[in-house]
């Protein structure tokens, strides 16, 4: 009984979406981890190609509840401003199943070195079907629903359009999707049943603050209008270390609350789970809420200015690392270039080599450089470099203050014909290299 009186509420609230132009929400509680999953503009602040996934159900005590599933798949170009993409999602609730599939673009337009307006603009298409097999009848006879549940698949083209304001650790943005208002018209026999999906127009902002080297406080919040008639916001509050561990906290206006937490498990691949709580009488009906985050970097693409980031050596070079057949020699040595590093010779123990800091060495000069990793922090970096030392690769690093990243390299071109040319026609030793432009 308990069973069948849930499957009664919601379909009693699906049939009420059909009322207001069968608009079903979806909502996505990690959206922090990939911001372009809300607005695609902020696909030009990405410097590696990635593909994140996400599947969430928001009312798991119901059968029928809303579930969405997600991909999205971000992919820079090696002018560093472009990126195209690819998004994907399938929202389920009750007897209705809408699909978004989308080609977006994203440009960034810099005003200086931390400071940028970012566009995109996405062309895809929208799939609507009804699942008679999922549906509880209030009343069988109904035309409407009738001409919905046997009706074909009806497919509508979509436009969405965004903006994206970035200036240090600060973003803010908004997004518009549906442009096109795409109208459903679905007919069986005498029945017939139409209607136009709203618009959703969607103000992202977030804040990224630095508290120490690794540790760092992300505030962030989405406020989402459907034709300007009702409005769902939802914020969270994300505290990471190094990048590779997070936890926070989230709220929305319908009064859930939670908790989120993941761990980066190297080579660009994340994973994330975000639990929610229902609050007020209803919660005990509901149910709680669920959702799941996988990212993968897809390191293997050279086609953007990160692309091929390898994963950062984020721990210390290991013992029998250092050591080959002979003992390495123990002398203090200070290397503050790649000429530094082949002048030493390959046989000192890393424990006793220090790399130069950044802000102690000659400053980066303009060009062209053939990059193998990028770090998060000048530590990484170093131990990058001595690891490459230990194959008799001699290698060094930048830092690009447009994003504090650190940079190891090979080698320095004044073209970029010069070092295309060198990167098709050599072995660099390494797993993956790429060129990145410093200006």
């Amino acid at each position: 009984m308990k069973n069948f009186t849930h499957k009664i509420i919601f379909s009693l609230a699906a049939l009420s979406s059909i009322a207001v132009n069968a608009q079903m929400s979806s909502r996505i509680d990690q959206f922090f981890l990939d911001p372009s999953v809300v607005n695609p503009a902020a696909m030009a602040l990405q410097k590696k190609a990635s593909v994140s996934m996400y599947f969430n159900r928001v009312y798991s005590g119901i059968q029928g509840a809303p579930e969405n599933l997600l991909t999205n798949v971000v992919l820079p170009l090696s002018n560093e401003r472009a990126t195209f993409g690819v998004f994907y999602l399938r929202e389920k609730a009750g007897f209705s199943n809408l699909q978004n599939a989308y080609a977006s673009y994203a440009y960034n337009i810099p005003f200086n070195d931390e400071t940028g307006l970012s566009l995109g603009v996405s062309l895809g298409f929208m799939n609507q079907s009804f699942d008679p097999n999922r549906a509880v009848y209030i009343d069988p006879n109904d035309q409407v629903i009738q001409g919905l549940l046997f009706s074909p698949a009806v497919t509508r083209a979509d436009l969405r359009a965004s903006a994206l304001f970035h200036s240090g650790g600060f973003f803010g943005g908004v997004a518009m999707s549906r442009l096109a208002r795409p109208r459903f018209d679905y007919s069986y026999f005498t029945y017939k049943a139409s209607y136009n999906l709203q618009n959703i127009s969607t103000l992202m902002m977030g804040y990224d603050v630095k508290v120490g080297e690794n540790f760092h406080i992300k505030p962030s919040v989405v406020a989402s209008a459907w034709d300007f008639d009702y409005y769902r916001v939802q914020g969270n509050l994300t505290f990471s270390y190094a990048d590779k561990f997070w936890g926070g906290v989230t709220a929305n206006d319908l009064g859930r609350i939670g908790f989120n937490a993941g761990v980066g498990l190297g080579g660009g691949t994340r994973v994330g789970y975000a639990y929610t709580i229902p609050s007020g009488g209803s919660k005990d009906i509901v149910g709680n809420g669920h959702e799941f985050f996988l990212s993968i970097g897809l390191g293997s693409l050279k086609g953007g200015s990160d692309a091929g980031a390898t994963d950062e050596v984020t721990e210390e070079v290991k013992d029998e690392e250092r050591y080959s057949e002979f003992a390495r020699k123990k002398i203090p040595t200070t290397v503050g270039g790649i000429t530094d590093i082949k002048n030493a010779g390959w046989d000192i123990d890393t424990a006793y080599i220090t790399v130069t800091p950044v802000e102690n060495a000659q400053p980066v000069e303009p060009g062209f450089y053939l990059v193998t990793s990028m770090n998060s922090s000048q530590l990484t970096a170093d131990n990058a470099i001595k690891s490459l030392y230990l194959k008799k690769i001699a290698a060094y690093k930048f830092q690009d203050k447009k994003n504090n990243s650190f940079y190891v390299y090979l080698k320095y071109f004044k073209t970029r014909n010069e070092a295309d040319r060198f990167l098709l026609s050599n072995d660099t030793g390494v797993e993956q290299a790429w060129i990145r432009e410093v200006k």
